[in-house]
């Protein structure tokens, strides 16, 4: 979802030799598609991944090298098979979870159990630094409970196709997508197989984020003007041709940055806030001191750096926001997210879907 900055590596493996001992990915005898064993999980969007990897694993080798304890970390790359991710909320015990969790995943990383047993009483901390600038907090992207901490965001903006809205004007606030003279007009990411008839991955923050909002008639009116779903990915090279199924794109800033034909599109940052997208980390209250070099890291200005240079906002507090001027941030809110009404509007988000899936497969 961004660009990478110059002088990124990409390392496709950078686990050393057998029996060397400073081995950043942790031993070998350790099984890679299960969660127990690793000091450090962790995953990000995936233009990020090979450079915030690379800076582990320099991290963890130095600090073993300096005399620090050897840590044993996770990144799946993205390479198919399964991950030690898909399995997290099926762990019922918590000495069978990571120590310390880095993700840019929701929903799946905890189930029910779990969390109330262990996570909502006090055996996760998210290690929040203080001073966290206005616009994340007035987002209230700060956890007030302290179980997740969030380094940076994934705002979800607007790209414009001008010569696809044919003379309408571009809308400048999520309420303006239920308009009904925009139908036909937003697409949203998705994906599925070709001749399938149901998408495989659905972006359902967008949905919920607009149904809190709006309420689920409002959601139905989005959808009414939705003529198909794309990968993300897809957005800014189809933008501005003519093979262009939208003239409003909601995606992430740093993908609607990526799209060249800047004469026919424009980046719009909603007047009522981008919708934040958290990259968050919680860690095992009884391993924070232990792994306080990784916790600083994630929240540090050094990933901060690469993070913002790369309009995935960080919320390190020694950095100046890499926000545009003005600019608006909504999140759901850490209640909302945590309350059990919203698994059931989940699933009514699901429902309200289902019934215009045949449509936008079609």
């Amino acid at each position: 979802m961004g660009v990478m900055t110059a002088g990124a590596r990409i390392v496709l493996d950078v686990t050393p030799p057998v029996g060397s001992a400073n081995r950043p990915f942790g031993d070998a005898a350790v099984p890679r598609g299960t969660p127990q064993g690793w000091d450090l999980l962790g995953t990000v969007p995936v233009p990020l991944r090979h450079r915030v990897r690379d800076g582990v694993a320099d991290l963890v080798a130095r600090y073993r090298a300096e005399g620090g304890s050897a840590l044993k970390c996770c990144f799946p790359m993205g390479q198919g098979g399964r991950t030690p991710f898909d399995r997290l909320r099926f762990i019922r015990a918590l000495d069978d979870y990571p120590n310390m969790l880095v993700s840019s995943e929701h929903g799946n990383a905890f189930n029910h159990r779990f969390y109330a047993r262990h996570v909502a009483d006090g055996a996760f901390v998210g290690s929040q630094p203080a001073g966290v600038v206005a616009a994340f907090a007035e987002a209230g992207l700060v956890d007030p409970e302290d179980r997740i901490g969030v380094f940076a965001v994934a705002p979800f903006v607007l790209l414009i196709d001008h010569g696809r809205l044919n003379g309408l004007p571009p809308p400048r606030r999520w309420a303006d997508l239920m308009d009904p003279r925009y139908r036909d007009q937003v697409v949203f990411s998705g994906w599925r197989r070709d001749g399938e008839r149901r998408h495989r991955q659905v972006n359902l923050f967008f949905l919920l984020s607009m149904a809190r909002a709006f309420g689920l008639a409002g959601l139905a009116r989005l959808l009414d003007n939705v003529p198909a779903l794309l990968h993300s990915a897809q957005m800014p090279r189809l933008a501005g041709t003519d093979a262009s199924p939208g003239g409003i794109y909601v995606l992430p800033w740093s993908l609607a940055a990526l799209c060249p034909r800047r004469v026919d599109t424009e980046v719009v940052w909603p007047e009522d806030g981008a919708l934040a997208y958290p990259l968050w980390l919680t860690v095992k209250t009884a391993h924070r001191e232990r792994l306080n070099v990784l916790v600083r890291h994630f929240h540090g200005a050094d990933l901060g750096r690469v993070l913002n240079d790369n309009r995935y906002p960080a919320l390190c507090p020694d950095l100046t926001p890499a926000l545009p001027a003005g600019a608006r941030l909504s999140w759901l809110g850490w209640d909302f997210v945590r309350h059990p009404t919203t698994a059931r509007l989940l699933r009514a988000i699901r429902e309200i879907f289902a019934d215009q899936e045949d449509r936008l497969c079609a």
